[in-house]
């Protein structure tokens, strides 16, 4: 639970009277590496590269999802605010290094932060990542708001209202603190190390092994005679000649620590991973259980399950932070393109595009320029499966002919 913030306190920034002024904060974030982050987090290195690819997954994933700035269906491309989160958050990161790096500390420290920069003329400028170990959430004792502290090392500190900062969570019950997933898989991974700790230890003792099997006959001290003299002779050539009595047997025991589940138990830590960041199992590396159409069902599961819950956060808090009220009531909004994801299926964007065209939901052309091709003559118009008449045509109750659907008697 965040803190009390009792008065007095010097604010940075108090919550704006209107909740259209855009925010501010003068600090710098410096950043830090993935790599780092989880080496100070977690127990050892072992266990943490399934970590770290969970967490690329989802923070990559997002990243190449273009996010827009729309007023009702139509681009705002020429909008400051729609080149912020589309193309440059700040002078240091892209949109897409922007969005990885605040997932990056969403899924690791169970929060990432974005303060918002200003320009002389009040809009904002940047958005800047600051390290949430930076950040203090404090309630505002009299009137319940929620405030930022942020120490940052080496510059003065600073108390925004939340009105100037953004927030995204990986899991939160109260909308201010949140769940550090590290912490979550902290015992699993510690697991791990123990169980490779005591293979490794054991390793010499018990990797090889020679059983003698002796006859019933061979007995006393004539078997204790022929045991010492195999092992002088097997020791003397370095296991390269074995002299046995008549009747006797050998038989070489090989053993590996590593036989004893230790497989079983990577794949158990892939397994609580994915659970934990709600992932498929295969993108973890785990293809036990996977086929051909159980990934593309788990691509399916990862959009829909793992990423839209993400994407909707993202959505409605860039609406509500960077968006003032008369802009949303004009149908101004931030969209994220969940689809761009799938480009890299040409099968599943294939059968999407020509789902999306027979439906009359995309025209030719739509697609045409999403994938950065020039329109051609009529690919403007939309159409439905009838088979594929123009939509205006089936809405007069028009006559159509299949046969001369593309001809002159077309009317």
């Amino acid at each position: 639970m965040p803190k009390l913030l009792k008065w007095p306190f010097k604010r940075s920034r108090d919550a704006p009277e209107d909740k259209s002024a855009r925010g501010a904060w003068s600090g710098f974030s410096t950043g830090s590496s993935l790599t780092n982050i989880l080496s100070a987090v977690m127990p050892s290195d072992l266990g943490t590269d399934v970590i770290y690819a969970a967490v690329t997954r989802i923070a990559g994933a997002l990243a190449t999802m273009p996010v827009s700035l729309y007023k009702g269906t139509e681009l705002q491309a020429d909008d400051p605010l729609h080149w912020l989160v589309h193309l440059r958050a700040n002078r240091m990161m892209s949109a897409y290094t922007f969005k990885r790096a605040v997932m990056g500390w969403v899924l690791t420290q169970g929060t990432g932060y974005a303060a918002k920069v200003l320009d002389d003329a009040g809009r904002v400028r940047e958005l800047r990542v600051l390290d949430p170990r930076w950040v203090t959430p404090m309630i505002e004792e009299e009137s319940g708001e929620l405030w930022y502290v942020v120490n940052v090392p080496g510059l003065q500190q600073e108390v925004l209202h939340s009105w100037y900062v953004l927030a995204f969570h990986h899991m939160t019950l109260d909308g201010v603190s949140a769940l550090r997933p590290v912490d979550i898989l902290n015992g699993a991974v510690k697991y791990v190390e123990d169980v490779r700790t005591f293979s490794l230890t054991n390793l010499g003792g018990i990797n090889r092994g020679i059983v003698l099997e002796y006859p019933t006959e061979l007995a006393g001290g004539r078997r204790e005679a022929s045991v010492r003299e195999f092992f002088e002779l097997y020791k003397k050539t370095g296991g390269q000649i074995i002299a046995l009595d008549a009747g006797v047997k050998a038989q070489r025991m090989d053993g590996s620590p590593f036989d004893a589940g230790l497989d079983s138990i990577e794949k158990l830590t892939r397994s609580r991973v994915a659970t934990v960041y709600n992932l498929p199992p295969h993108l973890l590396g785990d293809y036990s259980d996977a086929t051909a159409a159980s990934i593309e069902q788990q691509t399916i599961e990862f959009l829909t399950l793992t990423m839209q819950p993400i994407v909707q956060q993202w959505e409605e808090e860039l609406d509500f932070k960077l968006l003032g009220p008369e802009q949303l009531a004009q149908g101004f909004h931030f969209h994220i393109d969940v689809e761009a994801y799938l480009r890299g299926d040409t099968a599943a964007m294939a059968t999407r595009d020509q789902s999306s065209i027979r439906t009359g939901k995309r025209t030719v052309n739509d697609l045409r320029r999403r994938d950065y091709l020039p329109p051609v003559p009529g690919g403007d118009v939309a159409m439905i499966s009838k088979d594929l008449a123009p939509v205006e045509m089936v809405a007069r109750g028009a006559t159509i002919d299949a046969n001369q659907l593309n001809g002159e008697k077309n009317s």
